[in-house]
């Protein structure tokens, strides 16, 4: 009797040991491997350039990684993927797709991982292509040709985290993205996007890096990214914008970077007021000739501004006073002409601790020749500091501010300065 029970015992634990993903190759060595790939013991499988033309087979169903980038495949048919239930990773990019057919890769159902990039006979994508996906977290659609997205396409995507589209053919935000609630981090670099509506990303709740880089957007309507409160890098750079809503960035107040440059601005008003936590600003490449007064006054965090190759000819003496974590700004390949109204920054920059690069005058002379005693006498006082640029915070008196040496240390420095050798100057001075 009890010698049948052992051998019954056995007899399952043979069986359950022969269906189990162990027993079927899982971690083993003796795993089937197609021809033209290459096979590791951990169950990664990879085919990469091995031209293929369709899906291999005998792909073992313990695969976990499976590498199927720079093929020949044309088409992926519904379930093509039937047997590998175990799969984490697969990359499909740089082959000939032109069409995934719905439900492709329905038995995918730990797949944490796809890359469908390069793939530029791709245009378009059905409502249930991406069905039984519940647990992937990161897709690449990059280098594509997509122009249209359905509506519900990433309806079956609940954990998704992050998307890359950039360099496909989009001309809008599709509706697609709202229901991507936890998504993260959304690349749609080089499209042809020409507008952000209201609506277009008010429910990407769980955004931190939004990368609209390189499109045609002109027109950005208020509140679209109001929503937005965990965003923390936003770049709009390299497009054609050329004025904002005054409270545009309102709610992204947890903001540490914003990329603005290669755009069609002329001035800078009041548009940053919420970005309470910026800390890097880039505004270069653009047509700014002027800014106003307090445009940055609210950015307490600021510590990188770069104003780059634009029109600008002077700089109000309160614009950096509010901002005390300022540490490099670049300023090259602007037409500064460093008359009396620049004297402020010259006098500024001795106490400067950080570094400013590239301040070079339009008419061939320094800066620091504004501190010389002749032309420092000859410069009047400063205007008196009045808030009519419409911007909030700042100064709240009208008193003249200016944000290092005030007028009279430098009436006493002047008899000192004229025999102090220029080369114990601050290393911050070298570059201008």
């Amino acid at each position: 009797m009890h010698v049948s029970f052992l051998l019954l015992f056995l007899l399952l634990l043979l069986l359950s040991l022969l269906t189990s993903p162990l027993g079927s190759g899982r971690g083993s060595s003796r795993l089937p491997c197609p021809p033209s790939c290459k096979c590791s013991p951990d169950a990664i499988i990879s085919c990469d350039r091995a031209g293929l033309r369709h899906l291999p087979r005998d792909i073992a169903a313990s695969t976990i990684s499976l590498n199927l980038s720079n093929n020949f495949l044309r088409l992926l048919t519904a379930d093509a993927f039937s047997n590998l239930t175990y799969l984490n990773n697969l990359w499909l990019s740089r082959n000939n797709l032109t069409f995934l057919y719905p439900g492709a890769f329905k038995s995918l159902c730990n797949l944490r991982v796809l890359h469908l990039s390069q793939n530029s006979r791709l245009t378009y994508l059905h409502a249930n292509t991406f069905e039984g996906l519940k647990n992937l977290i990161s897709l690449d659609l990059s280098h594509c040709n997509l122009f249209e997205i359905h509506p519900f396409v990433f309806s079956h995507l609940p954990s998704l985290e992050a998307l890359d589209l950039t360099s496909n053919n989009m001309r809008y935000i599709p509706e697609a993205f709202r229901k991507l609630v936890h998504l993260t981090k959304l690349s749609l670099e080089r499209n042809n996007i020409e507008a952000i509506g209201t609506d277009s990303l008010k429910d990407m709740v769980a955004l931190k890096d939004l990368n609209l880089r390189k499109n045609r957007i002109w027109t950005i309507q208020k509140d679209a990214f109001l929503r937005l409160d965990r965003l923390g890098v936003l770049n709009l750079g390299h497009n054609r914008l050329s004025d904002f809503p005054k409270q545009l960035f309102a709610g992204l107040t947890r903001l540490r970077t914003m990329h603005l440059e290669a755009n069609h601005l002329t001035g800078i008003s009041c548009p940053f007021g919420s970005l309470r936590s910026l800390r890097k600003l880039y505004l270069n490449n653009n047509h700014i000739a002027s800014i106003a007064d307090s445009a940055f006054s609210a950015l307490k965090e600021l510590d990188f501004l770069h104003l780059n190759r634009n029109n600008l000819s002077r700089l109000s003496s309160h614009l950096f006073a509010d901002l005390p974590k300022l540490r490099r700004i670049s300023l090259s390949h602007n037409p500064w002409e460093c008359d009396c109204s620049m004297l402020w920054l010259a006098t500024w920059i001795l106490t400067y601790q950080g570094l400013i690069e590239g301040l070079h005058c339009a008419n061939e002379t320094s800066l620091l020749s504004l501190l010389d005693r002749e032309a420092f006498l000859n410069c009047p006082p400063p205007p008196k500091f009045t808030r009519e640029d419409g911007c909030d915070g700042g100064h709240q008196n009208g008193a003249s501010h200016l944000p290092a040496l005030s007028q009279k240390l430098v009436y006493a420095l002047l008899p000192w300065w004229g025999s102090f050798p220029f080369s114990f100057l601050p290393s911050n001075l070298i570059s201008l």
